[in-house]
């Protein structure tokens, strides 16, 4: 309706038809050459001047009837211009969609619209093939009305589902193959540049189109750190973070059970721990008898926050075997401390760091895991992420975020959530790349 609107504001032809000849100029004013008239012949005058004629009389069907006359004797651009403006008003009036949509086409292929009319039209006509599913049409327009200047959010968006939608059509529907993934990314930037709008006004659309562009950078194989970073951003709550840790676990399934403890830490500390099954994955990768403490921890606050049952059979057993582990395991930890910062192998400072992380002694974990990478520790992906954790827990932010930058590997992606997560919470916002 609005764009509708915007049509009719910008498409009046005046009644008053040029009175002097082809191509006849105004005078000069103040040494500068006024713009021609339009070059329109005496044929085309005097059916267009009747069409008018009968367009304020709201007679319709003459001005309709009129206006196919005067197109036909039409040959200057001027001419073809305002045939299709007029055929644009009498579809407006008479809510005849295939008239207005051939009334601007008619005057944007005369090359004589304006700036104005230009980003209306070429949105109008984009916005249209969008809807009826005519993408590699609505690409066209859109990118005409983007280049044109109008790149209010909506445009940018649209823009971005023309790329998508032709990617998933021509992939046969249902996803995007990797034929099509390069279109489909084509799309990425336009859709940013409209999130980052939404962010930066009423944010009405900001969550769902920033999961979108997770979504489809996923699918693509695109670096999604950005878009986790746009949609943690625009949807604050616990369901993002599960949404954006549990993407990345699935897009890497080859995750070790230490690995995808890394990934749990990050879910539990963001508060997106929503699931019985949550817990229990994140039970299966701690151990109950390797880090019984963390275990039993763990299952309190689920039973506190009314996800994990205190019947279920999977939690009482794992919590039974965490309790017959714990008084052992911590019994043992100062000598496992002692013996690390002495001549202790750097896997077993790394296994009591982790430990300790464990424990919740968390600049104990930073020490030892720094001092398992001094002695040239074989894991030092898991180290760093060790020490980094530790570092994050104690709120040492900048510390954290350096520890993560030199996270490779397998475990890489998971880094980067961390630093997204320090991010957010040291308030430092890490801009996204910025959209071409």
């Amino acid at each position: 309706m609005a764009l509708a609107l915007a049509l009719a504001a910008t498409t009046a032809v005046s009644l008053a038809l040029p009175v002097e000849g082809a191509l006849a100029q105004k005078k000069q004013k103040k040494g500068k050459e006024e713009a021609p008239q339009m070059e329109l012949s005496a044929p085309f005058r005097k059916a267009f001047g009747e069409s008018q004629t009968a367009f304020g009389a709201n007679d319709f069907v003459t001005a309709d009837a009129k206006l196919t006359e005067a197109a036909a004797v039409a040959t200057s651009a001027d001419e073809k211009y305002l045939a299709g403006k007029m055929k644009l008003q009498i579809g407006l009036k008479t809510e005849n969609q295939a008239m207005q949509e051939k009334g601007i086409e008619e005057a944007l292929a005369s090359g004589k619209s304006t700036e104005s009319e230009a980003r209306t039209f070429n949105s109008f006509l984009g916005e249209k093939a969008l809807v009826g599913n005519d993408f590699s049409r609505a690409r066209t327009y859109l990118t005409a009305a983007v280049q044109a200047g109008q790149n209010n959010p909506v445009n940018l968006f649209q823009l971005a589902e023309a790329h998508f939608g032709e990617a998933i059509a021509k992939s046969g529907g249902r996803s995007i193959d990797a034929a099509n993934s390069p279109l489909a990314a084509q799309g990425l930037p336009y859709l940013q540049r409209a999130v980052e709008a939404q962010l930066a006004g009423d944010k009405q659309y900001a969550p769902s189109w920033a999961k979108r562009g997770f979504q489809i950078a996923r699918a693509t194989k695109s670096d999604s750190t950005v878009w986790a970073q746009l949609l943690l951003k625009a949807d604050t709550g616990n369901k993002a973070w599960n949404e954006v840790v549990r993407a990345m676990q699935s897009d890497n399934r080859n995750f070790t059970s230490d690995q995808s403890l890394d990934a749990m830490r990050l879910l539990r500390m963001a508060g997106g721990l929503s699931s019985a099954n949550d817990y229990r994955e994140y039970i299966e990768a701690a151990g109950a008898a390797r880090r019984p403490t963390e275990v039993l921890a763990l299952i309190e606050e689920g039973k506190a926050a009314g996800v994990v049952s205190a019947s279920d059979a999977f939690f009482k057993e794992q919590a039974t075997l965490a309790g017959n582990s714990r008084a052992e395991y911590v019994a043992t930890l100062p000598d496992s401390i002692r013996d690390s910062r002495g001549k202790a192998t750097a896997t077993v400072t790394l296994a009591t760091a982790d430990a300790l992380l464990a424990n919740k002694q968390y600049a104990e974990a930073e020490e030892l895991a720094a001092l398992a990478l001094t002695k040239n520790v074989e894991d030092k992906e898991r180290a760093m992420m060790v020490q980094a954790i530790a570092q994050v827990a104690q709120g040492k932010y900048a510390p954290a975020r350096q520890t993560l930058t030199s996270v490779t590997g397998v475990r890489a992606p998971i880094a980067k959530l961390w630093a997204v997560y320090i991010d957010q919470k040291s308030g430092a916002g890490a801009a996204a790349a910025p959209a071409a």
